[in-house]
């Protein structure tokens, strides 16, 4: 499970709790006015489930929850999801809410990972370990590729088969880079989720 936490600093972090917890519990119709910028599912009624007093709150969604807690000058805030697409989710969801409820008096919305999942939660994915292995993974395919080319230039240029052996040629080279490509790719999700 996945973590993030934002701590936001108010002098009425009750009233911000119980505002944001009313709006969500009123099944599901302030998702349709919500930014545009990652797409998310129809929610029926049903699938939202919310809970809160003056000082705690819980949201729980298809895609992850949300827990909220009222304390002396803040607000703290919990989401946590099964992965990075459903947690940035959340977390621009609640940023979105904050923002809006509190247009007179900004509110700042920093997210940072919790401490159950070190690190990676909050960390974007540009800015993830690991992003420069992708890099040279690219770099030694398409070195593979060139030396495949050029290999099977020099055959073609001394083959009597030539339409046989091109067919031949660009097949493997297809099924190579699909494999390398794929492994690699399987190999870099692996590490960072």
């Amino acid at each position: 499970m996945l973590t993030a936490e934002a701590h936001i600093a108010t002098d009425r972090p009750s009233r911000y709790l119980v505002q944001l917890c009313k709006h969500f519990a009123n099944k599901g119709r302030h998702l349709s006015h919500r930014p545009r910028t990652h797409t998310l599912p129809d929610l029926r009624p049903d699938q939202i489930q919310v809970e809160w007093t003056d000082s705690d709150g819980t949201l729980r969604l298809p895609w992850g929850w949300c827990t909220l807690q009222a304390v002396p000058g803040a607000l703290r805030v919990r989401v946590e999801a099964d992965d990075h697409e459903n947690l940035e989710r959340l977390r621009e969801l609640v940023s979105s809410h904050i923002a809006r409820f509190s247009r007179r008096d900004p509110l700042r919305v920093e997210w940072q990972p919790s401490g159950d999942s070190p690190g990676k939660a909050a960390t974007p994915p540009h800015q993830r370990p690991g992003g420069r292995t992708r890099f040279v993974v690219v770099g030694v395919a398409a070195a593979v590729v060139a030396l495949h080319l050029a290999l099977g230039g020099t055959v073609l240029a001394h083959s009597p088969w030539t339409g046989r052996v091109v067919g031949f040629l660009v097949t493997v080279v297809a099924v190579k880079a699909a494999l390398v490509g794929g492994l690699a790719l399987h190999r870099h999700r692996s590490r960072i989720g």
